[in-house]
């Protein structure tokens, strides 16, 4: 059976966390591969590299470049099973909705927020229908020029 992944978050100490289609969530440590796997270590010595990782196209694996991946069902079978608290899912389209809510508000079309934020306007549509995860750094540009900024809350 194949187990699509839905969710990523990267955790620190290079630990995953996968939620499947099936509502199933694992936690996968990566520093056996890197260990194992020269092309693994790369997480480690590339600055910021390990915190690109992102579903690939059908929830097949997770990959960061073209030559770094790894299979979903991998992770499925070999991870650790655990219940987040929360959904990560939903704080992603809760963050994505208040994004294009915000935009939409304040009256900015797609392509007057990239003039604003620098973001590349096939960027900005991409991310507001949840097609691709956005970097950190992306998000707080993207909000910047709509008078927002992103907090962390103890829940």
């Amino acid at each position: 059976m194949f187990h699509k992944a839905t969710s990523l978050a990267t955790l620190p100490d290079y630990i995953l966390l996968v939620g499947f289609a099936d509502g199933q969530f694992r936690q996968f440590d990566l520093k056996p591969l890197m260990e194992k796997y020269p092309a693994f270590r790369g997480l480690q010595q590339i600055g910021g590299l390990y915190e690109q990782a992102k579903i690939d196209i059908g929830g097949y694996g997770i990959i960061w470049n073209d030559e770094l991946d790894i299979s979903a069902e991998g992770i499925y079978e070999q991870g650790v099973p655990c219940n987040p608290v929360h959904n990560i899912e939903a704080y992603r389209q809760t963050i994505l909705a208040e994004l294009v809510k915000a935009r939409t508000q304040a009256g900015l079309s797609q392509k007057q927020l990239e003039v604003l934020s620098g973001i590349a306007q096939p960027c900005i549509a991409r991310t507001e229908k949840g097609a691709t995860d956005p970097q950190l750094s992306t998000l707080l540009k993207l909000l910047e020029p709509l008078g927002l900024t992103l907090s962390i809350t103890a829940i």
